[in-house]
């Protein structure tokens, strides 16, 4: 394998399309520095895979692309295309068929890069395998470049491992390796996850089963504890039932002596009103009277200050005109001083005008002489460049001559030797056999058909793995939030129905009869209004909000029951349209209209209440309609006739907390249903996830033994095939280089002998033109003294006019200067007389203050008289108001006994409805419990105390709490988790398998490297012990290694030239080092030879000696490798085969120019 061509377009300075050839086995790329000859590197090791701008010689990865010149604009693009002659067959896998293999890389302005293989799109990564064991890559031992001989001798063990590890041809090994660290990685990472699964699934299962066993003595604690407290319950409800008689008595007491109050308080508003009329009028003349006062003293005010005002300003106009006096006279002064200066100046200016045009005229004499020294100076540069030019060329053409007749001696000798050895190599091949080939490709389709479908099928349960897996992430999620709402929800309810029970007020009477009836509800339960009439609702309605609805009608003798007022009858006032439009019945059915509404319609209660916008819409009402007994208004108070209750406070509204409660409830169940659908998602999910990750964990393992039985047959179809395709190559090309060698010997014997004829011409005439070049440079030099005298004598003059424009510019500044301040002090002077003028006028002027002083005593007197109106009006308004506060202190005394007066009547109304609704909460608990009050009477012992029960309820509810949280249902869970428990047991024991697979496959690889790293250090090391004492003439180099174990050691070189005894590498000379690095370099090559070598000026530190061992060497080796080089040094150039020059005639733009060395001494000889 070797290379063909580079071409280039875009790249660094070659901006037109470039092709580069290598048809010999040695080409020297020349030119002048900085043409671009190191481009050429720099464009294998990019398309080769480099990375790196720093490498490359930029800053980004866009400066390889041509940036303009001054002659040319940027370009958007650059391209390199590397074409390989693969006819050996050095490549392997797919392309080991092809015979020529192209490799093209391109980059944009926009850092969009694009690598092509053979035409086709490709990854960098396929750049990388392609070349893998092959000792090509971006940073391999192949590409040498400026400084990189020394930096490779002082490389760290670790880098010069690296060369190594690539003449070894253990990279793929490598990547597999860490492809197979990767896996495991994986592995380990499901392993872990499936550990935390088991660990907590563990610590569920553990939970579970002591929740199970609590389970069974909670249900037994509260078998007893609902017995007890249903007992406990109807004891109290005895006592409530006596109590509630009791205060029934008390609240109609206290309702007739708050009438008595409410007259009273009537007869004593009316004189209330008369007063405040009068009152009224004499606030309006004090405001008038006072208002004229204000205005009075604000005229005043302004009198005085005018006065004031027009004293001051004629005292500061004096103090002015003085200061301005002052300043006319300091103008003055210096305008005088300023017109002395000035003269001086002008006087200066003249005589300096002289002297500048002195200095001009002997600066233009010195410039004529300084002229025509150059002129004379430029005259003989050309015709010595002539002469020079037609002299070089004759060297040259002598140069090369002499190169020409090494070269056709070296290579015929060369040609000879190399004959011989084709001609016996041509004997020894063996005959080809392509049987094994046939059943490997077989064999090898059908392992890459069962690679691509567990690699699909894997691929596709990765995914839906994932996707569970991400969605139980976001199912968790929303459960948490759901079970925040939940329990805010639920505390909000909780807070709602314990506000309503500790208000609850419930009917006791006939309690034997209400047990056998079906209840509609309590009627605040079914009170459903607009809220803006709720408050009023609940001031009206307070004491009956928590009695029972019932639809039927009360028996005769419970007629007088105090709660008769809430059951309803289905008589003359239903629900169905018979409400007046303005009673309370009719805007609740104005806002619900379910049976329950209709139902609390009927009651006669609420038939009997009217509501009302206004207070005077309330009167009318009582007026009009004798069946209202009372109006409810929209600002929460309740009018009667001659009473009237005042609305109860907003926070504590019984209605607004039964509205919120049925809103919350609502909301719970909405929060529970979404919360359930939550937890089966979930749960689905992670058996989902289960069934995934088994099915991945199979699926790798049929993958990875699919790979490696792929990889095994991939590796013994290449091995056949590159032998089969080395021995037909080899074959053809050795019987092709016999035929032209045979033609060649005698071709270069010709050439030979033509090459020392032109020599001994060229030679002649040099030796001839030697006296003639002395005569030339002395000329040269004394024309040169010349000059330089000129130009200095050119300076002298420059400096000295310098000098007087310099001193003649800043007489004028100073001038100008001068002449701006007489301007300046001349304007300031007329205004300063203009302004002094000015203030003598303003300062005659009489002051005339005495009108200001009349007008200031008139104001005076109607002050006081104003004064006296406002007394006397405030003295009268102060006794109306005296007589008004008596009689507000007295009526506020009746006011005070009636609001006493109502919270009696309300407290004991409160009282009262407070019993009869704990009475029914007890009976509702019971209720609730499913059991009858009568059932409890009649079983409950004789000798029941409530303290005694109390007590018993206490200590059996406290061991319930010492329980703390049951779960229920834990039996059915510890079965579930149980089972799951089991199956990811199972899971674990599959995982830890494949994590053994891939921890053997690890051992192998290890195995492999360390072998073939032992093998190719020990061939490579001595390889360098033979290659060194040939290059040095003695002495002796060596590898070591830094540690014994073979996949991290480091490796270390020792060298010592001969007659040294140096302890460390690093106190060689540069020229030591580079020969030392190029020794190491080439037994690389020996052992694993890379398809050719690209050499960047590592000559440049060698001497002549050193540089003709470098040679020799190179040439050796160019039998089996190509060798592509860059050089200034003759004997470098001389050793090619074939020369490219590149040029830079256009600035910014490089050229290729080609030169054959047998073309050229032909035209030499021409």
């Amino acid at each position: 394998m070797r290379l063909k061509h580079i071409k280039l377009a875009g790249f660094k300075s070659f901006v037109d399309p470039t092709k580069v050839a290598f048809p010999e086995q040695m080409t020297c790329i020349v030119g002048p520095n900085g043409c671009g000859k190191s481009n050429v590197i720099d464009a294998v090791r990019w398309v080769l895979g480099e990375s790196s701008a720093k490498n490359l010689r930029g800053d980004a990865m866009t400066d390889v692309i041509f940036n303009g010149s001054q002659a040319r604009k940027p370009v958007s693009q650059a391209s390199v295309e590397l074409v390989f002659d693969n006819t050996s067959g050095r490549v392997q896998g797919e392309f080991a068929s092809f015979n020529e293999i192209s490799v093209k890389r391109i980059v944009t302005r926009e850092s969009q890069s694009l690598y092509m293989l053979n035409g086709s799109k490709c990854r960098r990564r396929d750049i990388t395998d392609l070349f893998l064991g092959t000792g090509l890559g971006p940073r391999s031992y192949a590409i040498i470049e400026q400084g990189m001989i020394s930096r490779l001798i002082e490389s760290r063990p670790q880098e010069l491992r690296v060369f190594i590890e690539e003449a070894a041809g253990i990279s793929r090994y490598k990547e597999r390796r860490k492809e197979t660290e990767s896996r495991m990685l994986r592995t380990r990472d499901n392993l872990e996850r499936l550990a935390d699964v088991r660990e907590e699934l563990g610590q569920q299962l553990a939970k579970l089963q002591r929740q199970a066993a609590a389970a069974k003595r909670y249900q037994t604690l509260k078998a007893e504890e609902r017995d007890l407290k249903a007992q406990l319950q109807a004891m109290r409800w005895n006592q409530y039932q006596q109590q509630c008689d009791r205060l029934e008595h008390q609240v109609q007491q206290e309702e007739a002596e708050l009438q008595r109050w409410v007259a009273e308080q009537r007869g004593s508003e009316r004189g209330q009103v008369e007063l405040r009329e009068q009152e009224s009028d004499l606030k309006q003349q004090v405001d008038a009277a006072q208002q004229q006062f204000f205005q009075v003293n604000t005229d005043i005010a302004k009198l005085e200050q005018q006065i004031q005002h027009t004293r001051q300003m004629h005292s500061q106009k004096q103090r002015q005109l003085e200061s301005l006096q002052a300043q006319q006279q300091q103008i003055n002064e210096q305008t005088d001083a300023d017109r002395d200066d000035l003269t001086n100046l002008q006087e200066q200016e003249s005589e300096l005008q002289l002297q500048l045009e002195e200095a001009a005229e002997a600066l233009q004499m010195a410039e004529i002489a300084r002229e025509d020294a150059e002129l004379a100076q430029q005259s003989w540069q050309e015709k010595w460049q002539t002469w020079r030019d037609e002299l070089n060329q004759k060297q040259q053409q002598l140069s090369l001559a002499r190169a020409e007749a090494r070269s056709a001696e070296q290579l015929s000798e060369r040609v000879k030797a190399r004959l011989l050895v084709v001609r016996s190599e041509l004997d020894e091949l063996p005959k080809l056999d392509s049987e094994a080939e046939n059943k490997l490709n077989s064999e090898i389709e059908t392992a890459e058909q069962a690679l691509r479908k567990a690699e699909t099928a894997l691929f596709a349960q990765e995914a839906q793995r994932d996707q569970a897996q991400q969605k139980i992430k976001a199912l968790s999620a929303e459960v948490n939030e759901l079970q925040q709402q939940k329990q805010q929800q639920q505390g909000r309810i909780a807070s709602l129905q314990q506000l309503l029970s500790s208000r609850n007020q419930s009917a006791v009477a006939a309690d034997s009869w209400l047990n056998q009836q079906p209840s509609l509800g309590l009627l605040r339960e079914l009170l459903a209004l607009p809220e803006q009439w709720l408050l009023a609702a609940e001031t009206a309605l307070l004491p009956w909000l928590s009695l029972p609805v019932v639809n039927a009608e009360l028996p005769e003798h419970l007629q007088s029951a105090a709660i008769s007022s809430c059951y309803h009858a289905d008589g003359e006032h239903g629900a169905d349209g018979k409400a007046k439009p303005e009673s309370l019945a009719a805007l609740l059915l104005a806002t619900r209209r379910d049976e329950k509404a209709k139902a609390a319609a009927g009651i006669a209660l609420l038939q009997q209440m009217a509501v009302a916008e206004s207070a005077a819409a309330a009167q009318q009402l009582l007026q009009n309609n004798s069946e209202y007994f009372a109006v409810l208004q929209a600002n929460g108070l309740v009018i009667g006739r001659g009473w009237q209750l005042q609305p109860v406070e907003q926070a504590d509204s019984e209605l607004a907390w039964q509205q919120q409660l049925r809103e919350c409830e609502a909301a719970l169940q909405v929060s529970e249903k979404a919360l359930a659908d939550k937890f089966a998602s979930m749960q689905q999910a992670e058996q989902q996830i289960a069934e995934y990750s088994e099915a991945v964990a199979l699926l790798r393992t049929e993958r990875s033994d699919a790979s490696e039985v792929l990889v095994r047959l991939t590796e013994r179809r290449e091995a056949v095939l590159r032998d089969a395709a080395q021995q037909q190559a080899r074959r053809q090309k050795l019987t092709e280089e016999a035929d032209e060698l045979a033609i060649q010997v005698e071709q270069e014997a010709e050439r030979l002998l033509q090459a020392e004829a032109t020599i001994e011409e060229f030679e002649t005439f040099l030796t001839a033109q030697e006296p003639e070049q002395e005569r030339w440079l002395q000329h040269g030099e004394t024309l040169q003294a010349t000059r330089q005298q000129a130009q200095l004598a050119q300076q002298q003059k420059q400096q000295a006019l310098h000098k007087a424009q310099l001193a003649h510019s800043q007489l004028q500044s100073q001038t100008q200067h001068l002449q701006q301040s007489l301007e300046r002090n001349n304007k300031q002077y007329e205004q300063l007389v203009q302004r002094i003028a000015d203030l003598q006028v303003e300062s005659d002027t009489t002051v005339d203050t005495q009108d200001l002083e009349e007008s200031l005593a008139q104001q005076l007197m109607v002050h006081g008289e104003t004064e006296a109106v406002l007394q006397d009006l405030r003295e009268q308004l102060s006794a109306v108001s005296e007589k008004l506060a008596v009689l507000n202190q007295g009526q506020s005394a009746v006011v005070e006994q009636i609001t006493r007066q109502q919270e009696r009547v309300q407290g004991s109304k409160l009282e009262l409805a407070t019993a009869r609704e704990r009475g029914h909460s007890l009976l509702d608990a019971l209720q609730e419990m499913n059991i009858s009050l009568k059932a409890v009477l009649e079983n409950m012992p004789e000798d029941a105390e409530e303290k005694l029960w109390q007590q018993r309820l206490e200590d059996t509810t406290r061991k319930v709490q010492q329980l703390g949280a049951i779960n229920l249902a834990a039996l059915e869970e510890v079965e579930v988790q149980g089972e799951r428990k089991a199956y990811l047991d199972a899971q674990h024991d599959d995982l830890s398998a494949s994590l053994t697979t891939l921890e053997d496959a690890i051992k192998k690889i290890d195995r492999e490297t360390r072998q073939r790293f032992k093998v190719t250090y020990d061939q490579v090391n001595e390889d360098l012990q033979r290659l060194f004492p040939k290059v040095f003439g003695g002495g002796q180099a060596y590898l070591d290694l830094t540690d014994d174990d073979l996949l991290e050691t480091g490796v270390t070189i020792m060298a010592r030239p001969p007659g040294k005894k140096n302890s460390t590498i690093h106190l060689l000379s540069g020229g030591e080092k580079a020969l030392t690095a190029l020794a190491l370099v080439f037994a690389i090559f020996r052992l694993n030879p890379a398809p050719f070598c690209l050499l960047d000026e590592v000559d440049a530190p060698l001497d002549d000696v050193n540089v003709g061992r470098f040679c020799r060497l190179v040439q050796e080796m160019s039998e089996s490798v190509q060798f592509i080089y860059i050089s200034h040094n003759k004997i470098a150039m001389e050793m090619a085969t074939h020369l490219a020059g590149v040029t830079m005639q256009e600035p910014g733009v490089s050229r290729l120019v080609a030169v054959d060395v047998e073309e050229a001494l032909a035209l030499a000889e021409a």
